[in-house]
């Protein structure tokens, strides 16, 4: 997969000969809401280059810190899901001052015209633009006079609600990990890759998670140092640290929660 930033592909950064099947958004968790706009995208593969527009961070964390309360996946963990789902371009934008004060109308024409992009899918509460101010009608309205055919695509449910990296990183906060694991379709994996443990007694513990974690307590889990997964004996989870119990060999780079809790 191909990782351009929005200014390198909307200056014609890519292909000039492709064009591209976009669908965009912060893509947090790569949930099956999410996978369902990458359906969209592919149906158009061969055509059109299967492309996803997303942010390096979430503009939730940088608008309100104080209110996020940690991301569901890593930025890595999201490239190598999107690279999974088979994407061939991931485009990222850092969101900035000058960026948030783009019109719905300009955004848009930046992924027309440099980012060539001919055909556009959008989840029905999808909104862009400078304070949210353009809705998903509004885009398949400016995206039909730039010659940018948008499909607006219906949500997904989970009991009788729509499926959103919200609804996920609530149902994680009030420890409500099954609801949490039917909204990702797979379940919920912390990583610690970038993070260096100490030794605490008999555990590993990791300091500053900024993922977002279940309440404090004690867990049942499961910890991956390479491919394979191994239960971790126990996992005390408190403030943004773990505590995982240590056996023989490297520290887990990655967690995973049992659907129990």
């Amino acid at each position: 997969m191909k990782i351009l930033d929005w200014s390198a592909w909307t200056a014609g950064g890519h292909d000039p000969d492709s064009s591209a099947a976009v669908t965009i958004g912060v893509f947090d968790g790569v949930h099956i809401g999410h996978r369902v706009l990458i359906d969209r995208v592919h149906s158009r593969a061969g055509e059109l280059e299967p492309t996803v527009v997303t942010f390096r961070q979430n503009p939730k964390e940088l608008l309100h810190p104080d209110t996020f309360h940690g991301a569901v996946l890593t930025l890595r963990q999201k490239l190598e899901n999107l690279e999974e789902s088979g994407i061939g371009t991931c485009v990222l934008i850092d969101f900035s001052g000058n960026f948030s004060k783009l019109s719905g109308t300009e955004f848009l024409s930046a992924l027309a015209d440099g980012g060539r992009t001919r055909y556009l899918a959008v989840g029905t509460d999808f909104r862009c633009g400078h304070r949210l101010s353009t809705d998903a009608v509004s885009v398949r309205r400016i995206g039909l006079s730039l010659n940018v055919e948008t499909e607006i695509v219906d949500p997904v449910l989970h009991h009788g609600r729509t499926v959103s990296s919200s609804r996920i990183r609530r149902a994680v906060l009030e420890g409500r990990l099954p609801d949490a694991f039917a909204m990702l379709g797979r379940p919920y994996v912390l990583d610690l890759r970038d993070l260096v443990p100490s030794v605490e007694d008999r555990f590993w513990r990791y300091d500053g998670i900024r993922q977002v974690l279940p309440p404090p307590g004690e867990y049942r889990a499961e910890a991956s140092i390479a491919e394979e997964w191994r239960d971790t004996g126990l996992c005390v989870l408190s403030g943004e640290s773990a505590r995982i119990e240590a056996a023989e060999g490297s520290p887990p780079r990655f967690l995973r929660f049992s659907i129990h809790g």
